[in-house]
Formats: structure tokens, C-alpha cells, sequence
């Protein structure tokens, strides 16, 4: 299964994870807000994956946009998305730790791995091997809303009026990601109130883990 480095470096790695309609955008913005306040903004990176460079491709823009998914092998598509996981770590997330660092990275490798659960591609042996050279997260969290909440939530934003969605596929990968929310580490967040709500319980991870007060 999936098997991660651990981080050796002085910064740390924060990500967030989730379906689309989640509300990690939201809370993200709060987290980077509260850090950079905390500690300077110089000392906050937020990133996301994939990076712009996968998302620009032609394949990538296929499967978000056309319904033709009959025509898309997923295997290309994790071997585009693994790629650019795995170069984004080398050439930009670990060298940022080793500055010292707070990283903040919307979505990770398990966005790809409960896709690819989803989708029923369960025995891929090489995606795990590759998966090795990516740094483990220091803190992660599962923003968790009711699907069918997520799907109003997508449904509502003018920028996604062209977006093909799957409404059983992401119901699936909700399920799998509370099926392995614990085995991944990940920490749930649940987001169906306000997200000042939600951003207390992550405020109080975020100070575990980097120091200060319980609560401010």
C-alpha cells in the first residue's frame, strides 16, 4: 500500500484533502491567513496539486471537461498526475522545507489513490513503488461534507457551469476516503457548519504541532 517518506527537513507539511465542494478552498484560506499572521508571511507557502502544469494539459482538461470518458485510459492520467506530484516534490516542496518552511498544499497523493479506488484500480503495484519519493505530510486533514451538500456547493459556482461531473464517482471517492481516512493519517474536519467552525478544530492541530497556545 501506500508508503511515504518521512520528513527529515525543519519545515513542515500541511495538506488538505477532499472532494470538490468540501470547502478545503475555504478553510486553506484560513489556515495561510492564521499562519502567516503567527509566524510571517515569508514563512508560508501554499501550493496545490496537481500543479497548473498537469491541470493545462490536454488529457487533464478532457477528463474535467468532456463527458467522452470512454475515450480516457486513468492509468495515463495517474501516470500525468503521479509525475507531477512526484517532480513537484522534488523541485519544489522539499527544498521549501529545508528553508524552514510551512507548507500548505491543497490536495496530495491520496486524492489519487482514493480515485483510483473509486474507479475500481486496485492492483497498482507501480504506483505505490513510485509513490516512495514523496514526502509524508506532518499534519493532514479530511474536509468532509455530505456528498450531496458538496455537489450544491459545485453546482453553485459560475466557474464550474462547464465542468463535466460525475455525481456517483464523487460520492465513491467520499467513501473511500472516510474508509481510509485513518489508515492515511488523515485528521476529519467535519465541514457542514460555518467554517469558523470547522477552522477551530484544524487551529488546534496546527498548534500541536508547530507550538504556541492551545487556543487564541
Amino acid at each position: 500500500m501506500l508508503k511515504l517518506q518521512n520528513n527529515r527537513e525543519k519545515g513542515k507539511l500541511i495538506v488538505f484533502e477532499g472532494t470538490d465542494g468540501a470547502g478545503k478552498t475555504t478553510l486553506i484560506g484560513m489556515t495561510a491567513k492564521y499562519l502567516s499572521q503567527k509566524y510571517g508571511s515569508e514563512k508560508v507557502l501554499v501550493l496545490k496539486q496537481p500543479t497548473d502544469a498537469a491541470r493545462n494539459t490536454k488529457l487533464f482538461q478532457k477528463m474535467m471537461f468532456s463527458e467522452a470518458h470512454e475515450e480516457i485510459d486513468y492509468r495515463a492520467v495517474q501516470l500525468l498526475t503521479l509525475s507531477d506530484r512526484v517532480q513537484h516534490n522534488r523541485e519544489t516542496i522539499v527544498p521549501a522545507l529545508r528553508g524552514g518552511k510551512i507548507v500548505v498544499c491543497d490536495r496530495y497523493i491520496y486524492t489519487s489513490v482514493v480515485n483510483m479506488l473509486a474507479r475500481g484500480y486496485d492492483r497498482e503495484k507501480w504506483f505505490y513503488l513510485a509513490s516512495r519519493a514523496i514526502v509524508k505530510p506532518d499534519l493532514a486533514f479530511l474536509a468532509y461534507a455530505d456528498p450531496q451538500t458538496a455537489l450544491e456547493r459545485i453546482k453553485a459556482r459560475p466557474e464550474e457551469k462547464d465542468r463535466y461531473l460525475n455525481e456517483g464517482l464523487l460520492k465513491k471517492v467520499a467513501q473511500y476516503f472516510m474508509r481510509y481516512r485513518k489508515k492515511f493519517g488523515l485528521k476529519l474536519i467535519e465541514t457542514q457548519g460555518s467554517a469558523e467552525t470547522a477552522f477551530q478544530a484544524i487551529r488546534k492541530q496546527l498548534n500541536l504541532l508547530l507550538g504556541g497556545a492551545k487556543d487564541e
